[in-house]
């Protein structure tokens, strides 16, 4: 009966590691981190709450929520962690920055 429950705990704590996601494309949670990129550079925070990433850029600041798939958006900032131009950055429909590393 010890091991059922032992089992069953394992297997709580396991599923619940492998549906947590971690901070997207090098970001980390809580400190901002500086993107060096093709079109200019920007940076980025990943809240601990890993729901919303907020931005900073020479075009303003926002708080992004996830939108599709690998890209987060609000107050007209688009950033996209993966796709064609890498991790890349967007504002009203201009990509800012594109092809970004972490510095």
């Amino acid at each position: 009966m010890v091991r059922f429950y032992l089992t069953l705990v394992l297997t709580f704590a396991v599923a619940s590691c492998a549906t947590m996601t971690g901070a997207p494309a090098g970001m980390e949670a809580g400190k901002f981190v500086t993107y060096g990129c093709d079109k200019g550079g920007f940076q980025a925070r990943w809240n601990q709450d890993g729901k919303t990433v907020r931005v900073r850029s020479h075009h303003g600041a926002a708080e992004l929520a996830p939108a599709a798939e690998g890209s987060y958006s609000g107050d007209g900032f688009v950033l996209r962690t993966a796709g064609p131009d890498g991790v890349s950055l967007a504002h009203e429909g201009k990509v800012l920055s594109k092809n970004c590393k972490k510095v």
